[in-house]
């Protein structure tokens, strides 16, 4: 395979300077110097440099950026890459004797002929009528709708280790007869925090986070506590109220248009657009005003003068998920020792479950444990008629160690005197939103004993 690359030519698409190149990639015919394989795919690429503004050292916009690959069984004749615009789009398209398409191919000819020996005329000939490979997706090192994409690397380290070992609280059940009773409960698994390896990427059929699924293998046990009153959620999303008034939509404009250009100079054309189209004068000196009250700095001028303002266009726009919180609130009042003891331990877990570790160095901090958080029927299925909670972090334990205002403790030194009653209040956060995928997952019940959901 050979490759040949013709000249640069200046071009101006949208007011904007640019200069253009074309690469081909060919085949010599059976390997014979001064002929060509008309069967073997040619490879006919036209990349693009912007030449305003004033390229600076080590701009990366100053690589080549490629547009697109030439094909004459398409019905434009080229397959374009996101990188190609509107206005690349309709010039390349474009027909006719002087046409940029017929300029860039008399060019590849000429790179084509003085690389492999033919004429000028036979290399011509051979664009049109060899087979053209398409481009399959975009090259990771040329842009996605004119921006550069670096090269991406997975962002993983290895393990940060701890300096203390978490023990295993076990499986810890309060009331401690609760599950021969076959009631319903509600059950939290506590989890060791577990990284995620990113790897994000960018191709023509669009952008992959490349987040791994968490891996959460690691139990550090669990506590089973009866379901109490008052279970509620609520689902929220952020929405809120953006403006946008007349000058913020033509500036909009005016800098989509010229942007990679100069998208500064939008303002300044919307400006002067709608003075052109005021009319009357005093709507020209209110946009003068308005304009004069940006540039200066000044809040609230054309109100000030005018006793009016421009229309602000105001709407409630979507802004993104939210992340659930959960309240759950435990009154613990132990009927002897041994359940009293039980009830201390499941403190502890909770307690110990949300701390901060440290590392061997100090120099890191690791985060707390998670939880899996799940209500249940009497007979151990998963309750279908409550709601689902994702994996959860414990932000808040508060324990109320005298919750009838009295301090009372049962009698009993082997088990240090527990209180005979205890208040505990968890407030959880889950660590990811609830998303439409969560639901589609849920949909492989039969209809009579279909989830809720989350």
């Amino acid at each position: 395979m050979a490759q040949a690359i013709s000249g640069e030519t200046p071009i101006t698409i949208d007011g904007v300077k640019y200069k253009v190149r074309t690469t081909i990639v060919y085949q010599d015919g059976l390997g014979t110097q001064g002929t060509l394989s008309t069967s073997a795919p040619l490879k006919y690429t036209i990349q693009y440099k912007p030449l305003s503004p004033i390229p600076l050292v080590g701009d990366p916009l100053q690589q080549w950026i490629t547009l697109g690959e030439r094909d004459v069984a398409n019905q434009n004749g080229w397959i374009f890459t996101p990188a190609a615009g509107a206005g690349f789009q309709k010039a390349l398209i474009a027909k006719g004797s002087n046409s940029l398409t017929v300029s860039l191919d008399r060019s590849t000819a000429n790179a084509l002929s003085k690389s492999s020996g033919v004429t000028t005329q036979q290399a011509l000939q051979i664009l049109q009528t060899a087979p053209n490979v398409a481009p399959t997706a975009v090259d990771p090192d040329q842009p996605v709708n004119g921006v550069p994409t670096p090269e991406l690397e997975s962002l993983e380290i290895p393990e940060i280790k701890a300096k203390f070992d978490q023990k295993n609280h076990g499986n810890l059940v309060y009331p401690t007869n609760l599950r021969n009773n076959k009631q319903d409960y509600i059950k939290f698994t506590s989890y060791t925090y577990v990284g995620r390896k990113i790897s994000p990427s960018l191709t023509s059929s669009g952008y992959t986070p490349g987040i791994s699924e968490r891996d959460i293998k690691d139990t550090k046990g669990s506590a089973i506590l009866p379901i109490q009153p008052s279970i509620t959620d609520m689902n929220t999303v952020r929405w809120g109220g953006e403006e946008m008034n007349p000058v913020g939509l033509f500036a909009a404009s005016a800098s989509y248009k010229m942007m990679g250009s100069n998208p500064g100079q939008g303002f300044g054309e919307a400006i002067d657009h709608l003075v052109k189209i005021g009319g009357d004068p005093n709507i020209v000196n209110a946009f003068k005003l308005y304009a004069a009250g940006n540039a200066a700095s000044v809040g609230g001028l054309l109100s000030r003068v005018s006793g009016s303002v421009l229309n602000p266009n105001l709407e409630l726009l979507f802004q993104g998920p939210e992340l659930r919180p959960f309240d759950f609130v435990f009154l613990l009042s132990p009927r002897n020792s041994g359940e009293a003891t039980e009830v201390k331990k499941i403190i502890r877990f909770f307690k110990e479950s949300m701390v901060v570790r440290t590392t061997e160095n100090n120099l890191f901090l690791k985060a707390p444990n998670v939880f899996d958080i799940k209500y249940y029927n009497g007979d151990n299925t998963e309750h279908t008629s409550l709601n689902k909670i994702k994996k959860c972090a414990l932000t808040a334990c508060s324990i109320n160690y005298t919750p009838s205002n009295q301090y009372m403790t049962f009698e009993n030194p082997s088990s240090g005197y527990p209180m005979t009653s205890y208040n505990m209040t968890l407030r959880f956060q889950e660590l990811e939103p609830v998303i439409d995928k969560d639901y589609v997952e849920l949909e492989d019940l039969s209809e009579t004993n279909r989830h809720i959901g989350y």
